[in-house]
């Protein structure tokens, strides 16, 4: 019985089914076109600069040169006096904060929800 009810459910289905991946093979297919005969085609070479490509220069590259950073290096100095720098912060911040603990008392949780409850539907009601 399942198997019968089960059948008629997806044969429903099935025309739209069908149609959806049709569609998904014929957008899969677009991409595959190729340009028309009568468009020029761009046939001039990037710079290796510009494109990130490798070149074919006929040698073999030179790995004795160093590569340039991008960005000057910290000395210890510099790295030394910004991690301190961020200690001081991240111990203003935790002397403003407090010790980050909830308070644990169960009825002053029940007390501040209940008035906060009340407090919250006056403001909806616009009391």
């Amino acid at each position: 019985m399942t198997e019968l009810a089960r059948g008629r459910i997806f044969s429903a289905f099935r025309p739209l089914l069908l149609g959806v991946a049709l569609l998904a093979i014929q957008c899969q297919l677009s991409g595959c076109t190729s340009t028309s005969q009568s468009a020029p085609l761009v046939t001039a070479q990037p710079s290796s600069m510009s494109s990130g490509q490798a070149v074919n220069t006929g040698t073999y590259p030179n790995l004795n040169i160093a590569p340039q950073v991008a960005a000057p290096q910290l000395s210890d100095d510099e790295k030394n006096a910004k991690l301190a720098g961020l200690k001081a912060a991240q111990n203003a911040q935790a002397a403003k904060g407090g010790s980050g603990e909830t308070p644990n008392d169960e009825t002053l949780l029940k007390k501040l929800a209940a008035t906060h409850g009340q407090k919250t539907l006056s403001e909806i009601e616009g009391k």
